[in-house]
């Protein structure tokens, strides 16, 4: 066994006790670009990448030390080329193909309210936790000098010291609620990485979270409960030399739980503020917060748990539950509103749409006319509004507002970011993404969505690669893998992709579609009228979408047929037709003369039709 490095007489002893970055994929993510950019770096400019050989078989390492060192000192001098640019002047001649786009920003939930699945998401969330985070896709070198527009919050989930691991889930949730409630106090001069990055960052130190994630503060804490009575510890940790900013301890009775984070909430972004010179350090008076009851409390806290990893069944419930004990718990009444959305929705389709979204805009409706103030009901009501009521410039206002009144809120961020993108402004939607990231870097694979509508079919190959060499079972970015295959017309590898998706997936009638559709194209129509018949089977026993069936049609050939099902689907108003105009699924229909009078149906106009 030899360590070697590219320059074997520069390269100094390997640092002690540093992890190792273990490929190609996690170097190129770690300095923001490409696997072929780096590795030209290296060849030509000495980027040091070391080597490891067992036998014939070789291997790539580097050390994040390394690589920042090298990076300061390849920095271009003042007046040289654009510190931003890929390239470096001296590289290779020969090789000039553009790098393909930066694999760093990828992400996860955009297909969550599209074409992912709840057990697929679980078990590939799941899957980054115990294979230890998704950092490869996130790595950022920290430049020296770098100024945030303003500063940025970690918050470490909250450690359980009460000995009760009935509690964790209580506790779980308080951290969450914590997290938005600072994301609000002060946003324009406070960022709050979101709750997802945050369990799962949760065990790196505060060093490496203010390098990776560029955070000037960590915030850690401690909960304890016993019967209704809780007590926080929460300690304000300076990122720069590791100091304490501020503590404070916080015991009270749980109906006052609301007065009690708004306190934790208040205190951090005040201790925040007096550390920034020019800023006023007073903050707004905050509206007196209201009691609540425990038992509601707790049955709300699990609802946003089961939310956020699209148990959706059991969110419903508990939401459900938290308005029996409490009928005016307003945020209890956005939850059910969240639920009630998603379950209409693809790929959860456990109601139709024109059941589940009277239900969810009544919620909706209701917790504003309590409080107009909770940017969540204005998200639900402006998805609402995109989704089913086809109203585009309703749905742009409503999100809008919800950021305006929470800039920290990545959901709101990415629901824009996806009407932008229905509407075929990719660059507008590509800019709310990156803000998506910025609150949640650790998202997985929310970059490959934005590449499969803008046709850039290699860089989102490229993406779902660099993610499944590190994490072979990530479900989502399998997906995206196969459609980029898919649309490249690179079928055996497509339908193989499909194939692991749906071991996964089960009889999900999503992924079951566009595995059909899939071996339509590729010219295997008895396997997709297999696939069509067993849809038709499902649809006996669930709910089963129109617009599915047409995909299938579509693939088949079957142009006729196909127009009949949409317009099936435009009676369900099925969420999937908005993003027609872009969709490449459709690229088959896009000269038949009947296209453009269905998306006037829908309310899109003829400008948003993406070219192929």
């Amino acid at each position: 066994m030899t360590d070697s490095a590219t320059s074997p007489g520069q390269m100094s002893e390997p640092p002690a006790n540093e992890p190792r970055l273990e490929s190609w994929g996690e170097i190129a993510g770690y300095l923001r670009r490409d696997v072929r950019t780096v590795q030209r770096w290296e060849r030509y400019h000495g980027l040091p990448v070391r080597r490891l050989r067992v036998g014939k078989l070789p291997t790539v390492y580097a050390y994040r030390s390394e690589l920042d060192k090298w990076f300061l000192e390849h920095q271009p001098k003042p007046d040289a080329e654009d510190p931003h640019d890929e390239s470096f002047p001296s590289e290779d001649p020969s090789d000039d193909q553009a790098p393909s786009a930066p694999v760093d920003d990828s992400g996860g939930n955009t297909f969550l309210e599209s074409f992912g699945l709840r057990k697929g998401i679980l078990a590939g969330l799941m899957l980054l936790v115990l294979g230890g985070t998704y950092l490869f896709l996130v790595y950022k070198p920290r430049l020296p000098g770098r100024i945030p527009e303003k500063n940025r919050l970690f918050v470490r989930p909250f450690a359980n010291s009460s000995g009760n691991s009935q509690q964790d889930e209580f506790i779980a949730g308080l951290t969450n609620e914590t997290i938005t409630q600072l994301g609000r106090i002060d946003p324009s001069q406070l960022g709050v990485i979101a709750p997802t990055s945050s369990t799962l960052l949760a065990t790196k130190s505060i060093g490496e979270l203010g390098r990776l994630l560029n955070v000037q503060y960590v915030l850690e804490g401690s909960v304890s409960r016993s019967g209704n009575q809780v007590r926080i510890d929460a300690q304000l940790i300076s990122v720069n030399d590791q100091t304490h900013v501020w503590s404070e301890s916080y015991k009270n009775d749980l109906s006052d739980i609301l007065r009690v984070q708004d306190e934790v909430a208040r205190a951090v972004a005040q201790a925040i503020r007096t550390k920034i010179p020019g800023v006023a350090s007073g903050l707004p008076k905050s509206p007196n917060a209201k009691r609540v009851d425990p038992e509601a409390y707790d049955a709300y806290l699990k609802g946003r748990l089961y939310w956020a990893n699209r148990d959706l069944l059991r969110s419903l419930n508990a939401y459900q539950q938290a308005l029996q004990k409490d009928p005016e718990y307003t945020l209890a009444r956005t939850g059910l509103a969240s639920a009630y959305l998603l379950l209409g929705q693809a790929p959860n389709d456990a109601m139709p749409p024109n059941e589940a979204m009277p239900k969810a805009r009544d919620a909706a409706q209701r917790a504003l006319l309590a409080d107009p103030t909770i940017p969540e009901a204005h998200c639900v009501l402006a998805n609402i509004a995109a989704t089913y009521d086809w109203n585009f410039d309703a749905a742009e206002r409503e999100y809008q507002r919800a950021i305006s009144m929470d800039p920290n809120n990545p959901t709101a961020h990415y629901w824009y970011s996806q009407v932008l993108t229905m509407r075929n402004r990719l660059p507008e939607a590509q800019r709310e993404m990156s803000t998506v990231l910025d609150l949640d870097p650790v998202a997985p694979t929310i970059r490959a969505e934005n590449f499969y509508y803008a046709r850039d079919y290699d860089s989102e190959i490229a993406q779902a690669l660099h993610t499944l060499e590190q994490y072979p079972t990530f479900m989502l970015a399998r997906f995206w893998l196969a459609s980029g295959y898919r649309e490249k017309k690179m079928y055996p590898e497509g339908i193989q992709e499909f194939q692991q998706v749906l071991k996964q997936a089960g009889d999900n009638p999503a992924m079951l579609t566009v595995y059909g559709h899939a071996l339509a194209v590729s010219g295997d129509k008895t396997g997709a009228r297999k696939v069509l018949a067993e849809l038709h089977g499902l649809a006996q026993t669930r709910y089963v979408p129109a617009v599915y069936f047409a995909v299938m049609h579509v693939g088949l050939g079957e142009y006729d047929t196909a127009f009949k099902w949409f317009d099936k689907a435009l009676q369900e108003r099925n969420d999937r037709l908005v993003y027609l105009a872009v969709d490449p699924l459709a690229d088959p229909l896009r000269s038949d003369r009947r296209f453009p009078n269905l998306l006037t149906r829908i309310g899109l106009p003829l400008t948003a039709i993406q070219s192929r």
